[in-house]
């Protein structure tokens, strides 16, 4: 899972696709990439780094996921299904289904 620490040291890019991996797991396949904590960690940083960041998706997060600090009304782009997909079976079944 990532953690707090994988987190700060994301480059700022980084954080839209994690912002959009850990969305998609936990909205459409009842997973975890990440803890709660770790993830409203990650959109503090999204929003603290939002200028500097110049991402194919960024365009797909509305102000308004980042104020709700949640992705579940975004359509994921099938590249953040396939690496969330990939990313949850490399990582074992224990990020399938929490609870």
């Amino acid at each position: 899972m990532k953690t707090t620490e994988d987190i700060r040291s994301m480059h700022p890019n980084a954080l839209i696709s994690w912002f959009m991996i850990g969305s998609y797991a936990y909205y459409d396949l009842n997973a975890s990439v990440m803890s709660d904590y770790d993830f409203d960690y990650l959109v503090q940083r999204l929003k603290e780094e939002w200028e500097n960041i110049d991402h194919p998706h960024k365009s797909l997060i509305k102000p308004t996921n980042l104020e709700a600090g949640s992705g579940y009304d975004i359509e994921f782009p099938t590249i953040v299904k396939g690496a969330t997909v990939d990313y949850l079976n490399k990582h074992g079944n224990i990020l399938w289904n929490r609870s």
